[in-house]
């Protein structure tokens, strides 16, 4: 029985256990899935190489930035950081937009690497049970067309 708490009064909740839902794909689907996949990463990798391109042709930033990536952040106890810098360096925003910029490159050619290896070795006439979660991940999405 609930009853009061020195918080106020307990409320029962009730919690929903997800639904495992598992989804019939042919290799054929999951193939065409994925290549798709593939070519939106391809997209958004080709503006992210852009974006590297230009950093890579500012020397000046590029040097500053591989520096300061030798270094860890240092900071005192609400002090300012410990280390000093040219007005030429690099500030930290930028140092962590360069860096979160070149990691998400390399997750996204992760990605296209491992979804090509998912391709190739794929048979068409290879029945999966694919969860949710590999649903989405292989590319697939509510347009009905795929797999009709």
């Amino acid at each position: 029985m609930l009853g009061q708490s020195r918080f106020g009064s307990i409320h029962s909740v009730k919690i929903l256990m997800p639904l495992e839902i598992n989804f019939r794909k042919s290799g054929r689907e999951i193939r065409e899935a994925v290549a798709k996949r593939i070519e939106q990463l391809r997209s958004r990798l080709e503006h992210r190489n852009a974006e590297l391109e230009k950093l890579m042709s500012n020397r000046a930033k590029l040097r500053s930035y591989l520096i300061r990536s030798t270094q860890g952040e240092f900071y005192g106890h609400g002090r300012a950081p410990s280390q000093l810098y040219s007005k030429d360096d690099i500030s930290s925003e930028e140092k962590e937009e360069m860096r979160q910029m070149c990691r998400r490159i390399f997750e996204i050619e992760q990605e296209i690497h491992r979804l090509t290896l998912i391709r190739t070795h794929l048979k068409d006439d290879q029945e999966f049970e694919l969860p949710f979660e590999d649903l989405v991940a292989y590319g697939f999405d509510s347009d009905l067309s795929i797999g009709d």
